[in-house]
Order: structure tokens, then sequence, then C-alpha cells
């Protein structure tokens, strides 16, 4: 279909042109349009990125003291939309043309059967995430092979579908059969439930609790978890793990707690009872602490103990990692410091793991496996001046290295600004939504290489579902409408004025 002709001067990189009567309806933002190169005839697409409208007989400095009431000024104006090039169907994807588009030539709308060649992708091998935002026909597939192995980032303002998006994310993958570990602080995915997939949500509390194996934690995680130890019973907590791994191929709290008891006593002067650890080296130590330093060290780590969740055997990692299997680690009614290091010491064992099996042979860990990171700014920050935070090595790691052996990792976050840039980077595909703070724009811009100048200008003006798309993933950058969701959706906005009304009807 025809829809108006190229004036002006045009570049290698985009063109102006004039709407032809009758087919303004057709032209709009985001919109896919085509035109001939000039030596090749080579089909050039490209997409309205801009429109401006003006008017001859009211020029801008002569309108802005008017007040021009019920006048209608028609004559003289009309609208120059602005094309920005993508490029003409080459052997691999879209080339750039290298002959130019002359002055007078039509543009023609493409097609539908066009824009499915353009952005086509393996059908056994690809997630439909949703469609173009301009044409509803026409859907948006994402190669699953490079979303995750080459990582991916969800990034959108509060209220603007980002959690939605993600459980669209988890569906087209659980229809892969594949395997997906959600760290959820909100408890937003609990409900996610696929025919065909399972689903399994582990918590602090009730039955299908998180187990961590203590013999996993390091002495910075303890320190974490445990924030008021002095410098004193930090080097308590550190010599007692170096003798419990020492002496023991798995220990727990409670062997923790009876080793201190040891060095309690031989302070004390009394026999000590030890089958399993070198006397000697309990009155070694004996001899550097204090009985307050040990007293107080045993009632934090009871505290930690009372948590039950820190145990001599961890929740099986085989059970976590599973094909066809959605695992929620639900976090909400854990607090930041726990938060971290259930990511951190989870994370760093399905690393490992794979690592083993993928380089070395080892064990029988044989799934990929895609790590989804909600308020992931929390877990990866830019900054954090007070504190160590434990989970953001590992993620660094992954995003480094986890293509190499099968760990996907997709960070999800509201505050971009906010996110390590190390992993932010590594985020080879990104799905972003609405974004309206200047700082989040910018961020955006200068950490991830395929998101441009005009992609940034596009972001405040995205409506709810509405999400750019750029990246590895995808063969061009396009602007989507999220599909709907296929299971129940979670984290939905409370309607406050209906609360209040029951509440005073009650």
């Amino acid at each position: 279909m025809e829809i108006g002709q190229v004036i002006g001067s045009t570049t290698l990189r985009g063109y102006r042109f004039v709407i032809k009567k009758g087919a303004e309806e057709h032209v709009k933002r985001d919109e896919f349009v085509l035109v001939y190169e000039a030596v090749t005839d080579n089909k050039i697409i490209g997409i309205i990125k801009d429109i401006i409208i003006s008017n001859e007989l009211l020029p801008d400095e002569f309108g802005r003291d008017l007040r021009l009431g019920d006048i209608l000024l028609t004559e003289g104006e009309y609208p120059v939309p602005t094309v920005k090039i993508l490029g003409h169907e080459g052997n691999s994807g879209l080339e750039l043309p290298r002959y130019g588009i002359k002055p007078g030539s039509n543009v023609y709308l493409a097609d539908d059967e066009l824009l499915k060649w353009i952005l086509r992708q393996e059908k056994n091998s690809s997630a439909c995430i949703g469609s173009l935002s301009t044409r509803e026909n026409v859907p948006v597939k994402l190669s699953v092979n490079d979303l995750i192995s080459r990582h991916c980032a969800i990034l959108a303002m509060t209220g603007s579908g980002k959690s939605y998006t993600v459980g669209v994310l988890i569906e087209e993958l659980l229809k892969k059969k594949g395997s997906i570990i959600v760290f959820d602080p909100h408890g937003e995915y609990r409900e996610i439930n696929l025919d065909g997939s399972q689903t399994k949500v582990y918590s602090i509390k009730g039955d299908y609790k998180i187990k961590i194996e203590t013999s996993s934690l390091r002495t910075g995680d303890f320190i974490n978890l445990v924030p008021d130890l002095t410098d004193a019973q930090k080097d308590l907590l550190d010599a007692v793990t170096t003798i419990s791994r020492k002496f023991y191929k798995r220990y727990d709290l409670n062997i923790i707690k009876d080793i201190m008891g040891l060095i309690y006593d031989a302070k004390n002067g009394k026999e000590i009872l030890a089958e399993s650890i070198s006397e000697k080296e309990i009155k070694d130590l004996s001899k550097k602490v204090v009985l307050t330093t040990i007293g107080s060290t045993m009632r934090k780590i009871e505290r930690l103990n009372r948590l039950g969740i820190f145990e001599l055997t961890g929740t099986p990692i085989e059970d976590i990692v599973k094909g066809n299997q959605l695992t929620v680690m639900d976090l909400s009614d854990a607090d930041e410091r726990l938060s971290e290091t259930i990511i951190a010491t989870i994370s760093r064992q399905i690393f490992d793991a794979r690592k083993s099996y993928v380089k070395d042979g080892e064990g029988k860990f044989d799934i990929p496996t895609f790590l989804i990171i909600e308020e992931a700014h929390n877990f990866a920050p830019r900054t954090s001046e007070d504190r160590k935070i434990l989970s953001k090595s590992i993620l660094r790691k992954i995003a480094r290295e986890g293509r190499k052996f099968g760990v996907g990792l997709c960070i999800v976050s509201q505050r971009p600004s906010k996110l390590d840039s190390d992993v932010l980077s590594q985020c080879n595909t990104q799905i972003i939504l609405k974004i309206v703070n200047p700082s989040d724009q910018e961020y955006i811009r200068q950490s991830v290489e395929s998101v441009t100048e005009d992609i940034v200008r596009d972001l405040p003006s995205l409506s709810r579902g509405e999400a750019i798309i750029a990246g590895a993933a995808t063969n061009l950058p396009v602007t989507v409408k999220i599909r709907k969701r296929i299971t129940q959706i979670g984290g939905e906005d409370i309607n406050i004025v209906a609360e209040w009304s029951r509440k005073h009807q009650d």
C-alpha cells in the first residue's frame, strides 16, 4: 500500500516523507514502511520514529502570542514523518543500504508477511512474547537459546507490567520444558501453574521450607546473617568453621555450637570430651578468647539456628533444578540479609554443579537452568557503601561465565540506575517497559550496547504492557504489546477505594 513520497535530502540512516491523501490512519509512530533503493531496487525497511506537523502560513515565531479561538487553520498544514532506516533483506538478516534513496520515491506500508519474515525465529526454539504494537497480526518471538545463554534484563518503573511480563516469559519457557528458578521477594509467582508442567514453591515458612546446607556457608555469609558480631566474635566463628570443615564432611549450627561449648569448657579448665576433634586445637583456641566472647557468640548462633533454615543437609539441588519445572523461592517472609544469603548459596551451588558437569564430567547435573532475580538492584547493586552484598559476586560470575555452563540469568528491576553495571552490561537481551526517570534512562543507555538514543527517547511514552525489546534474542529492536497471560496473575495493585468502601459497609 502506497502511503507517501520521500521529500528533502535523504541519508543512508533515514529520510522524511509527506503522506498521501487518505493514508493518514496508517502513518503512526513505530509503524514499518519501505522504499526502494536507488541503484539496486532493494526493499529498504524503515520505522517511523517521529511525525512533525508544520504550517507554512503560521510559522512558530508568528504563532506564539496568537489566540486562535474557534478558528480552524488547515490550509498549508502537512505532517512530515521521520523514518529511521533498518536495512534491506540480506542473507543474514537486515543489511544497511549502500546506494541511498532518491527524493520523490514512493513510500509503502510494509506488509505483515514481510515483517513476519524479518522477525522470524526457529519454531521449536522460540518464545512468543507478544505482537508488534502497531500490528496485532505480527507475533514477536524471541530466540530462547540467545535469551538464556546470553542473559536478559527486564526493566521498568513500578506499575508498568514488569512482573506480568516475567510471568509471560516463564509460561513460554515452561512450554519448552525448561528449568526455571525465580527468587521472588514479594511472593508474586506462587500461583503460576501451567498445564503439563510442575511448579514447586519453597519459602522460609510452611511445608516446603528452604533449607541451606550450613557447611556451604562461608565466614562472610555468617557475618552478613549476624550483623551484630564483634571483631572478636567474627574471629572465633571463623576459627570454629575452619575446625568444622577440617573434621566433618558436613556440619550444622548445632555442631558449631558444640565446638564452642568445648572451647568454653577448656577455658574453664574442664575435661574435654571430643571424639572427632583435636583436643589440642580446642585448647589452643581457648587461650585466644575470653568467656564472654564465647558465650555471646553461642547465643547469636542459636538465634540463627531458630530460623530452621540452616541444616546438616540443604534442599537437594536436584529438587530445585528439574526439567519442565518452575521453582519459586518465595522470599517474602525473609529480610534482606537472609534473602541475599539464600540467593548467593543456591546460585553458587547451581553454578558450581553445572561447571563440574560441563567442564569435568562430574555429577549428574545435566539440565541447563535459568535464574530469574526479582528486585535485582537489591542483590546486585551498583554501590553498597555500608556493607558487602554477598549475592553480588556470584551474580557477576554467572553473568560473565554462565553462558559456558548453561546457567542463564534474568535480572528484573524497577531501578536500573542502581544495578551493577557489570551485570547489566552482560545481559544481551533487554525487555524495557515504561521508564520516566532520567537517571534510569541515561544509565541504561550507557550500560547497554544495543539500547540506542531513539530507544531511550521512546521509553516515557510506552503504554502499560508495552515494551521495547532489543538485543541478541530478536532480529531488530521492536516495540511490542506483551501478550495476555495464561496463568494466574500475582502482585496486582490493590483497589484502595473498593477496599475502603467494603470496610465502611462492614
